[in-house]
């Protein structure tokens, strides 16, 4: 009577896990799982006890993001659209987190019906060989042909900015009715009607979860002095630069800024780039001198 299965939803004091089987059983949380975090996307082992399945295993991850919470992902699907307007830094941050765990990415345009002239390709000149994939899609329309192929099989994750259409997507693809939320008149930012991570089975034992939007985002676990590791396309160019360690910042000779001035790299990623450095090396310096602060009190 025991089963694995995948945790798809976390509710507050309860988990649901599908079984290989297509089977959704309820089971209580315990506290050391509470304890533990347990995530949407963790494999688990269930025991039939006094009646009733209890988690009794929380299987090793794979990986896991932090946000959006969620395990075990082959897939990071960055929901965009023209509006609201897309915050550039915000899926800058998204691609790095995903990148330093391994996750394939993929940009997905929603709303190209009211996408203005232009959009698609601004998104591709920043874009191009920084993503795995770049697609359009407008889910109002039904047309999400480009995106289908790419959730065959796998564990893809939408997640984006409040109101881009992501919910909408998960509606279209997969055949529900969950609510949707719009933009604000006031603040022109979407309203999240996504309060958590929740994995929808697809068929070929994929899944695919929505996710709540947020309109700010940290970097985790990353250095200020190993981030330019997580930009492929400075990276294949800094064999070039004058120093190993050159960030890419103020060193003299660095072939990242020269092909920035050439043209060869979009420059207003690379604006964002310098300021992702300079975020994170302030908060590097604010934590030293916090910690001698407090070491010579």
């Amino acid at each position: 009577m025991n089963k694995t299965g995948r945790v798809i939803r976390v509710l507050s004091d309860r988990f649901v896990v599908a079984t290989a089987l297509g089977e959704e059983i309820t089971v209580k949380a315990r506290k050391r799982h509470k304890k533990d975090g347990l995530l949407a996307g963790d494999s688990v082992k269930l025991d039939f006890l006094g009646g009733e399945y209890v988690l009794s295993e929380v299987l090793p991850r794979k990986n896991a993001l932090i946000r959006p919470p969620v395990a075990n992902l082959d897939c990071l699907i960055i929901t965009l659209a023209p509006l609201p307007l897309p915050d550039f830094l915000t899926i800058d941050k998204m691609l790095i987190n995903a990148h330093r765990i391994g996750l394939e990415t993929v940009l997905c345009i929603n709303k190209s019906d009211i996408a203005p002239q232009g959009f698609a390709e601004e998104i591709m000149r920043q874009y191009a060989n920084v993503a795995d994939e770049i697609v359009s899609v407008c889910a109002a329309n039904g047309d999400t042909d480009a995106l289908k192929p790419l959730l065959r099989g796998k564990f893809s994750c939408l997640a984006g900015q409040s109101a881009v259409g992501k919910t909408s997507l998960i509606n279209e693809i997969c055949g529900k009715n969950r609510q949707v939320g719009d933009l604000s008149e006031k603040s022109g930012r979407g309203k999240n009607t996504t309060t958590g991570v929740e994995l929808i089975p697809l068929g070929e034992n994929g899944f695919l979860a929505d996710s709540p939007g947020f309109g700010a985002l940290d970097l985790f676990e990353i250095t200020y002095s190993e981030l330019m590791l997580y930009y492929d396309e400075y990276v294949r160019f800094a064999h070039g630069c004058r120093f190993s360690t050159c960030t890419h910042t103020e060193e003299p000779n660095c072939e990242v800024r020269s092909a920035v001035e050439r043209g060869e790299l979009n420059a207003e990623r690379y604006e964002r780039y310098k300021l992702l450095y300079t975020e994170l090396k302030t908060k590097s310096q604010n934590r030293k001198s916090w910690r001698y602060a407090n070491e010579y009190k």
